[in-house]
């Protein structure tokens, strides 16, 4: 059984409307998180990076966590910032704002809503949810539409952030990898094994889009809470 201190850790871990950038600004995560953005700055120096993939090797290594933690931190610092939930299978987007998975990417796709219905304002950041269930995923995302959209979208936001399912389930994220700018790499300590870790970082470098991170998260530091770890390549 859990202890009092495991179970609220792990009920954190499962709020992703929790965001420890927004409610611990000055914790050691947060510091983590900043010098992230400050090396996500630094490789994008000629601003070629617009929209960037977040991905994993398997389910629950926090990749939607840190995504909305770092889109969080750069709208902080003035940045027009935008969230897209790309992980058609299992969305988790909608949950960091507690909105309806509702007109979301696959609604405008199907040509059902306009670009400026799917679009959710939020304090946090601007964010486009996943949407309607369909069956014909890779169709969606192998489409001009979505390719236009992110055109579209990098002349009005500094950085589009795209969530997509890990490496080791499902092809999608090799879909995903060919469309945008760069890709960062979520690990979880103690999670996925090393062969799959590696695996799904070489499935990602065999086309032309570049790694530019792998960000190391849920590490446990003594009697610490979880903290993320920034690598930078």
């Amino acid at each position: 059984m859990f202890s009092s201190n495991k179970r609220k850790r792990a009920r954190r871990i499962e709020d992703y409307s929790y965001l420890v950038a927004k409610e611990q600004p000055l914790s050691i995560q947060t510091e983590n998180l900043q010098k992230a953005i400050l090396n996500i700055e630094f490789s994008n120096v000629d601003r070629n990076y617009k929209v960037i993939q977040v991905t994993s090797t398997v389910a629950s290594e926090g990749k939607t966590t840190v995504l909305a933690n770092l889109a969080y931190l750069l709208k902080q610092q003035g940045k027009k910032v935008l969230v897209l939930d790309l992980d058609l299978r299992k969305p988790k987007v909608h949950h960091l704002t507690k909105v309806p998975n509702e007109n979301g990417i696959t609604d405008y796709l199907l040509g059902n809503v306009d670009l400026e219905q799917v679009i959710i304002k939020h304090e946090l950041f601007d964010h486009i949810v996943a949407g309607q269930r369909i069956t014909t995923i890779n169709n969606a995302l192998n489409s001009e539409k979505l390719v236009d959209l992110l055109t579209n979208l990098k002349e009005k936001y500094d950085y589009i952030f795209v969530d997509t399912p890990p490496t080791s389930v499902v092809a999608d994220p090799l879909y995903t990898a060919t469309i945008v700018d760069a890709v960062i790499y979520i690990v979880g300590q103690k999670i996925a094994k090393k062969k799959l870790v590696k695996q799904g970082i070489k499935e990602i470098q065999k086309g032309t889009t570049p790694i530019v991170g792998i960000i190391l998260s849920q590490m446990e530091l003594g009697k610490k809470e979880y903290h993320h770890y920034y690598y930078y390549e």
